[in-house]
């Protein structure tokens, strides 16, 4: 896995091996549901350690230092409204748009590894009220945890879904290396409901499994399950880590968009002319929050994408007030404290520890030339390629 990545070759032959169609590409998720009555460990945000990690990729040198095969991981997490008439649609459209997803964030990070998570919510009377996967980079991976999904096209008519327990996810269990170093990732949720403005312990220990609140300590978060944070506090929690944004497709109840308004602020609330081009959306979102695309050339941008006229001038409008630039000074602080975002290339010599934000820096220039000499034979160690 040492640098192994994202390609449409990967994608197409995975969809072909796995025998998934994208117009039912979750079907071995609701079977594994039918068969067992549970999700996919791979998708259940009990399983795997709870907490989801975005870290970075070595290879091992011969004088047991380690060389980082790609750059800096971004992590991008994205939960889908998976109720009513939306649900299965929005899991086969995900499918559908991967390589775009993939192809255009990857284009507007350059130098960086990009990590997707790509869940779906629904509400809490379903069965399963959050399906959320791993960080992947990898086609084939990312494309079997969509497979893995089981949207149960709820929707009870009470006006709110409950994406409040994935924003918790993305608030208080996450170990991202791009946070350890002081950058924020990218975090989106993609629904046409309100949520709910507060959350129970109940639920939390339902979705999350017995240990969430252990788990979040160890994460360091120290969440008092006798006075859990609002939905509203979650999301504060979640922007202190993440350029977090609310893609707003229709309005299934006429308070949608100000119950995000007021939760996210206006800038971060951002609406989608058709639900097709949410990959479209995101990139220009990620590439005008990061910097590396300015607002005047979103138009040609899109234009690329074979994007009609009408859905470019829409796009262009919803995304004028976002917080552009906003990752440009978090950059800056890094290097006025004398780092550089680490790169394919760069030599670290014990693995980063994103829980204590210990080794997080590659050696200097002056600590690599301390390095031993080191004679490379037959017996030297084998280059690594699993160690994510």
């Amino acid at each position: 896995m040492g640098s192994r990545t994202f390609t449409r070759t990967a994608f197409d032959d995975s969809l072909r091996m796995r025998s998934i169609s994208t117009s039912h590409a979750s079907r071995a998720g609701e079977e594994t549901v039918r068969n067992t009555g549970k999700l996919d460990p791979l998708v259940d945000p009990a399983e795997f350690g709870v907490v989801r990690r975005s870290l970075v990729r070595f290879d091992d040198r011969p004088d047991g230092t380690l060389e980082m095969t790609m750059g800096c991981s971004m992590p991008i997490e994205c939960r889908l409204d998976s109720t009513g008439s939306v649900g299965r649609t929005n899991v086969n459209n995900a499918m559908k748009v991967l390589p775009d997803l993939y192809e255009l964030c990857s284009g507007v990070l350059p130098g960086y590894d990009v990590h997707v998570a790509i869940g779906i919510f629904g509400d809490c009377r379903d069965q399963f009220v959050l399906n959320r996967p791993q960080y992947e980079m990898e086609a084939d991976k990312i494309v079997n945890q969509l497979s893995l999904m089981n949207p149960e096209n709820g929707g009870w008519g009470n006006g709110h879904e409950d994406p409040q327990y994935g924003l918790f996810g993305g608030a208080y269990l996450v170990a991202a290396y791009a946070n350890a170093i002081g950058l924020k990732r990218y975090d989106f949720t993609i629904s046409d409901e309100p949520a709910q403005p507060m959350l129970s312990e109940g639920q939390l220990t339902r979705i999350f499994g017995p240990e969430v609140f252990a788990k979040c300590r160890t994460n360091g978060f120290n969440i008092d399950p006798n006075d859990l944070p609002t939905t509203n506090e979650v999301v504060q929690d979640l922007l202190k880590q993440a350029h977090a944004f609310f893609l707003q497709f229709g309005a299934q109840y006429h308070n949608t968009n100000s119950f995000w308004v007021d939760l996210m602020g206006p800038e971060r609330v951002v609406q989608v002319p058709r639900i097709e081009v949410v990959p479209q959306m995101q990139a220009v979102i990620v590439g005008l929050t990061e910097g590396t695309l300015a607002l005047d050339q979103v138009p040609d941008f899109l234009v690329e994408q074979k994007l009609d006229r009408d859905v470019i001038k829409q796009i262009q409008r919803s995304v004028a007030n976002i917080p552009i630039g906003a990752q440009v000074p978090l950059r800056q602080a890094i290097i006025d404290a004398g780092h550089e975002i680490p790169k394919a290339g760069d030599v670290f010599r014990v693995k980063p520890d994103v829980f204590s934000r210990e080794n997080l820096w590659p050696l200097t220039a002056e600590e690599l030339a301390e390095l031993p000499a080191v004679e490379v034979t037959d017996d030297s160690p084998v280059i690594s390629d699993d160690w994510l």
